[in-house]
């Protein structure tokens, strides 16, 4: 928007200045003498009160002729030719005919005087008497190869008698010139007019030139000093282009008077190059000082074109003349333009210096016209340019001058925050040396005094002053992650992991010790956070630092009264709100209260003034927003708002890992009472046994009191050698390792210990100082179960090792009831009864006995089949064991057990061994084995939706309602076994359930789902 508005300024700026300018150019009107069939009359004009005319007019020309007042001019042919001419130099070219030409008018005065007259542009070369006397020339006109060619402007003086006056001009054109003939006016008075008007010339172009000159040299010196504000070398460059461009434009040519012997074809060069280079300087020059403005693509295709038309000046082709003309106004004007456009862009955008700007563009539009007008037009125009160029030029000058002020006082204003950023510092580092030095100073004491007490007093007697000695502990880690957290977000490196977070939950957690400390104070702690407010979406380490520090800060400065905490739902979130009753903030104070190391002026409060600032910072990388309320007298309410969870934020927090604060002593804080020798056993208890391996024995010596303390049995060692030897000897529960070990690095250890020992066999955990993405890919591919990053939390340390631990027993446990599920499968006494009936059988009827025996032996070939012990077999093999099993129960009881397989003979898919025979033989031994008339059992099979539905139903003697509610979660008892082992393993493989219906009296009906996965 803003740019299609600077579009449309430009343009219509423009456009008004050229209609302006032709405007008045067509209406002035020139009002002194005009000549007339090649004769000037001047008799009747006063060039004392009316000023000095213009020879326009009608004079002879004799084309192709190089005349001399010596020549018979009568005789000679000649046409009329208006002078001056149009510039366009190809028109009068072809209707001369020639390169060459003498120019001739009669001048009639009324006295004799000395009158003068003032050259500007016949093209290329001239020579110029009056009366038939030599009275000045620019170059040397001839019609052979001798010629000189020169467009120095000069001024001749001369008398005039009364009468008629000849006055002979001699041209010739250069090849590849653009004009043709006297193509300005030649300006013609007495003496001292015209010495006047050439000194003022002079005076006026040499002025132009000498001052873009002295700007040039004085940026170029600027550059010189500050060489990556290469803006300044191109300003520099673009005042000296300008210097050399007005030398061979403006009226005096002042280009001549430093070389006087200058050809046009040299000039022709000089002015080719200046003006694409000067195109060229100006764009970079805006590219480099306004770059968020500047188009990168137009700057390069300008330049582009403008190197095209520089090559296209140096081809020896003459019909390219007008071509070069067009491409270099057309560069020209486009170039000046856009560098208008871009001015205007500034101003409209209000960068520094608009009115600089403002002017500048102006002055460069009017130079521009005028140039253009002054370059198609013959009539002799005011020298605007040299004003609008010098504006021009003062304008930029002072713009840059500005930027150097600007820059001078933010410097002087930098310096001042500078002093007073090291001032703080100061106080900081006292403030912070006073806060370590008190709780130091706490420990310190509370030591002595341990160690000063009786020896024979139990750690418990000694409790307070232990827990005392850890809140202190504490307070220094918090205040040490304060610093680090600042110096993070002053370098932008502070990462924040969000996810999804209940805002009851959380805050209920954190005020838990500040209700203690507010206690002491004697204020209230007051929660009022409803428990039905939206989950926000935030880093859950960063919010409890930002809870932490408001009620923190709140308690500092209330002396009394109470802190609310609220909560609520707006448009933006959720608010959370601390209110306190404290002292209130001035308002002179309340932009300065998040600054780094700023703290509320009462001096009764200490602290380090880093809490809100790192609040302030943690709630802007969160997206949330955060301001406070306050009155000196009645209290500050501050105001947090976090954003709500969204669909977007559910995918990214599933990526997402959350940092755990490390708060646990660092090197060298617990002492090793004696010299460590390794291996080290401790003492045996009735405990799981560890084995930890560190290089460094101090932080061995830590490690061994940690974890005897909670108890476990404690196997040290100093490095992986000693570690494998020992894992040779005795298997541990846990092995905790160091990653960054001499000789044999924890990552190696880890892939041995792997080669010999599943992750769920022999748990690995590892620790290290400095932890980074790679570190972690590497250890969990060399077979580390958890890495730690130290220094550590005693709690989270204490919690990873229980849970590995329970994840070794829970996976042992997990085995052991496979192999008692399998176990049980095969009952002794269903043993002894199924031989005892092949041995009563046996005497009455021998076929059956054979019939019962092959039954049997596939019954114990399906029970004992070594896929049983894998996680998956098939159907088929599952319903050959459950038909081997009915048949032997059915010759034992005969028709007391009915079976109806109701099985679709094409069906068959995977499924976990022993899942269906378990179900079949409780309904027959525990449903219509308790009924003396027997009953039946049906098993079904079928495909549904995607799923298989297996059923095994029977009409015994069912179950009561709390029977049927416990039968599930019996831990122990033969009945519950087999059921629970099969709900589990339904649980695990397909995530669904065992679904039990029973009435007592009407039998059991047990239904299990397995998804269809093919």
């Amino acid at each position: 928007m803003r740019r299609s508005f600077a579009l449309g300024v430009v343009l219509l700026c423009y456009v008004g200045f050229f209609l302006i300018f032709l405007s008045w150019y067509h209406s002035s009107k020139y009002d002194g003498p005009i000549a007339t069939h090649g004769t000037l009359d001047i008799s009747h004009w006063n060039f004392a009160k009316d000023g000095e005319i213009q020879l326009n007019g009608q004079w002879m020309l004799y084309p192709g002729q190089i005349l001399s007042p010596k020549d018979n001019l009568a005789k000679k042919k000649y046409q009329f030719m208006t002078v001056p001419t149009a510039k366009n130099g190809t028109e009068n070219f072809k209707a001369v005919g020639s390169n060459t030409g003498t120019y001739r008018l009669l001048i009639h005065s009324d006295r004799n005087q000395v009158f003068g007259l003032q050259t500007s542009t016949i093209y290329s070369s001239n020579r110029i008497y009056v009366n038939g006397q030599f009275v000045g020339e620019s170059g040397h006109p001839s019609t052979d190869h001798h010629m000189e060619t020169s467009l120095r402007s000069y001024a001749a003086y001369f008398t005039l008698h009364k009468g008629d006056n000849e006055l002979l001009i001699q041209t010739t054109r250069a090849t590849g010139a653009v004009g043709w003939g006297i193509s300005r006016p030649i300006m013609f008075g007495t003496q001292q007019q015209i010495s006047q008007k050439h000194d003022f010339i002079l005076f006026n172009d040499l002025s132009v030139v000498i001052s873009f000159f002295i700007i040039g040299l004085y940026f170029l010196g600027f550059f010189i000093q500050r060489t990556k504000d290469l803006y300044l070398l191109f300003f520099s460059i673009i005042c000296l282009l300008f210097a050399v461009i007005i030398s061979f434009i403006s009226e005096a040519r002042v280009i001549y008077l430093l070389f006087p012997n200058l050809s046009y074809a040299h000039l022709v060069i000089i002015e080719s190059t200046s003006t694409l280079l000067i195109g060229i300087a100006l764009l970079l020059y805006l590219y480099f000082a306004y770059p968020q403005l500047v188009s990168k693509k137009i700057t390069y295709g300008v330049v582009t074109v403008s190197l095209c038309t520089l090559i296209l000046d140096f081809l020896p082709l003459d019909q390219l003349t007008m071509i070069g003309l067009l491409l270099h106004t057309s560069s020209a004007v486009f170039t000046l333009a856009y560098a208008f456009y871009i001015f205007v862009l500034a101003i409209i955008q209000r960068v520094e210096g608009s009115v600089y700007l403002m002017i500048a563009a102006l002055s460069m539009s009017i130079f521009v016209i005028m140039t253009t007008i002054n370059v198609y037009i013959p009539k002799r125009l005011f020298a605007l340019y040299s004003v609008s160029s010098l504006l021009f030029l003062l304008m930029l000058a002072l713009l840059m001058s500005q930027r150097f002020s600007n820059a001078f006082k933010r410097s002087e204003h930098l310096t001042a925050e500078l002093d007073q950023n090291n001032q703080i510092k100061d106080e900081f580092i006292a403030k912070i040396s006073h806060e370590f030095r008190t709780p130091l100073n706490g420990i310190i004491n509370i030591a002595q005094t341990l160690l000063a007490s009786k020896k024979d007093r139990k750690i418990s007697e000694e409790a307070e002053k232990l827990q005392m000695v850890t809140r202190i502990g504490y307070r220094l880690s918090d205040l040490v992650n304060d610093i680090l957290d600042i110096e993070k977000l002053k370098h932008g490196t502070l990462a924040v992991r969000p996810v999804p977070l209940d805002v009851a939950a959380v805050v209920q957690a954190e005020l838990a010790f500040y209700k203690l400390l507010a206690e002491k104070k004697g204020l209230y702690l007051v929660n009022q956070i409803p428990t039905d407010l939206p989950l926000i979406y935030a880093d859950e380490n960063r919010f409890r630092q930002i809870i932490n520090n408001l009620v923190d800060n709140a308690i500092k400065y209330t002396q009394s009264g109470k802190i609310t905490i609220r909560a609520k739902r707006n448009t933006d979130g959720v608010e959370l709100i601390i209110a306190d009753t404290g002292s209130g903030i001035p308002p002179s104070e309340m932009e300065t209260i998040f600054h780094p190391f700023e703290r509320k002026k009462v001096t009764q409060v200490e602290g380090t003034g880093l809490g809100l600032s790192i609040v302030k910072q943690l709630v802007a990388l969160q997206k949330g927003k955060l301001w406070v309320d306050s009155e000196v007298g009645v209290g500050s309410i501050f105001h947090v708002v976090l954003p709500i969870i969204r669909s977007e934020h559910i995918i990214d927090s599933r990526l997402s890992t959350k940092h755990a604060r490390h708060t646990h002593q660092s090197k060298g804080q617990i002492p090793a009472a004696k010299a460590l020798v390794t291996p080290h056993y401790s003492h045996s208890v009735k405990a799981p046994a560890i084995l930890v391996v560190d290089d460094d024995l101090e932080n061995l010596s830590i490690l061994i009191d940690m974890l005897e303390g909670i108890p476990y049995n404690v196997t040290a060692v100093k490095n992986g050698k000693e570690a494998l030897a020992e894992l040779a000897r005795a298997k541990p529960d846990l092995v905790i390792t160091d990653l960054m070990m001499p000789g044999m690095s924890g990552f190696e250890l880890c892939t041995k210990i792997r080669k010999q020992h599943r992750l769920t066999e022999l748990p690995v955990l590892t620790l290290t100082a400095a932890i980074n993405n790679e570190d972690k890919h590497l250890a969990f591919r060399a077979g580390a179960n958890d890495i730690l990053q130290k220094p550590y939390n005693f709690s989270e340390f204490a919690a990873r090792i229980r849970g590995l631990i329970l994840m070794k027993q829970a996976a042992a446990q997990a085995t052991n009831m496979e192999v008692a599920f399998l176990q049980s499968q095969i009952r002794p006494h269903f043993l002894y009864n199924v031989l005892n009936s092949m041995i009563a059988l046996s005497y009455e009827d021998i076929e059956k006995t054979r019939d019962m025996i092959t039954q049997f032996a596939a019954y114990l070939r399906g029970s004992f089949d070594f896929q049983n012990t894998s996680s998956i077999s098939s159907l088929k093999k599952e319903l050959e064991l459950v038909k081997a099993y009915l048949a032997i129960e059915k010759m034992r009881f005969g028709e007391r057990v009915r079976v109806m397989l109701n099985v679709d003979g094409t069906l068959d898919f995977p499924l976990p061994p022993l899942m269906i025979q378990p179900l079949v033989e409780n309904a027959v031994q525990h449903g219509i084995g308790k009924r003396k008339t027997g009953g039946q059992v049906r098993v079904t099979v079928r495909h549904e939706k995607n799923h298989y539905i297996i059923q095994v139903a029977d009409n015994g003697v069912g179950m009561s309602q709390e029977e049927l509610e416990s039968v599930l979660d019996i831990a122990n008892g033969r009945r519950s076994v087999g059921l629970k082992n099969i709900n589990n393993r339904l649980k695990h493989f397909f995530g669904t359930e065992l679904m039990i219906e029973s009435r007592l009296g009407s039998g059991t009906t047990i239904t299990m789902q397995l998804p269809d996965r093919s």
